[in-house]
């Protein structure tokens, strides 16, 4: 079995003392893992960095196996944040969620897409809202997509008809640019945006299966939080 695809590295453990298996989220192949023999030594571990991306060529003894990348980088994403811990932490937090959230090998052609754009786009002005969209687009792969068109969830207007957004005994005041990407928002909508997509995530993803919510995820929301 060999196929050939680009990806994000995502996650990477010791395997042997000179191999490591590595998890990516890739273009056709969905969060598929397989070993990297020698990515313990200088030449590779260098690059070998969370958030880079890879053209990965992939080859197993049958379709189910572990198999083994034989892998060339791409673009040296991570490197370009190591001095900015707001970009960075937001990078091991999109990894942290994908590894303990998406099915392994289930097809994700369109999240994928959409975190190419927002890593590609993560020098922007906008890179938090980016962010939140690419939360929003994951809890949507998955089936859990919120929005006022999804009769699934309850949304009305208030009196001074802004969005609300009701689940349970909870509400929450909805951000226009969750809706209208071209919207204005400001530190409070970003907040915002983030405690929706957690309340999403904990009650029907992390809670339900006993998964430990990230804490690099809380401690972004808590810094938003405090400049609001």
């Amino acid at each position: 079995m060999i196929w050939k695809d680009i990806g994000y590295l995502l996650k990477i453990n010791n395997f042997s003392e000179n191999s490591s298996v590595a998890t990516f989220l890739t273009s056709h192949h969905g969060l598929h893992n397989g070993i990297i023999y020698g990515a313990t030594s200088k030449s590779k571990k260098k690059y070998l960095q969370i958030g880079n991306k890879f053209i990965l060529n992939w080859k197993s003894k049958s379709e189910d196996s572990l198999g083994y990348y034989n892998l060339e980088l791409s673009d040296a994403i991570a490197a370009k944040f190591f001095d900015q811990p707001k970009r960075l932490n937001l990078i091991l937090s999109l990894s942290e969620i994908c590894c303990k959230v998406l099915a392994e090998r289930h097809d994700y052609s369109d999240l994928y897409e959409y975190t190419d754009i927002f890593l590609k786009n993560i020098l922007n002005d906008k890179f938090l809202k980016l962010y939140i969209l690419w939360e929003q687009e994951l809890l949507r792969s998955i089936g859990f997509e919120i929005s006022p068109d999804n009769k699934n969830f309850n949304f009305y207007k208030d009196s001074n008809k802004n969005w609300i957004f009701q689940i349970d005994n909870n509400k929450f005041s909805y951000p226009n640019f969750l809706i209208d990407t071209t919207a204005n928002y400001d530190d409070r909508d970003l907040y915002k945006g983030f405690v929706i997509n957690k309340f999403i995530m904990k009650k029907f993803i992390f809670d339900p299966n006993k998964i430990k919510f990230p804490s690099i995820r809380e401690r972004i929301e808590k810094n938003i939080n405090e400049i609001k």
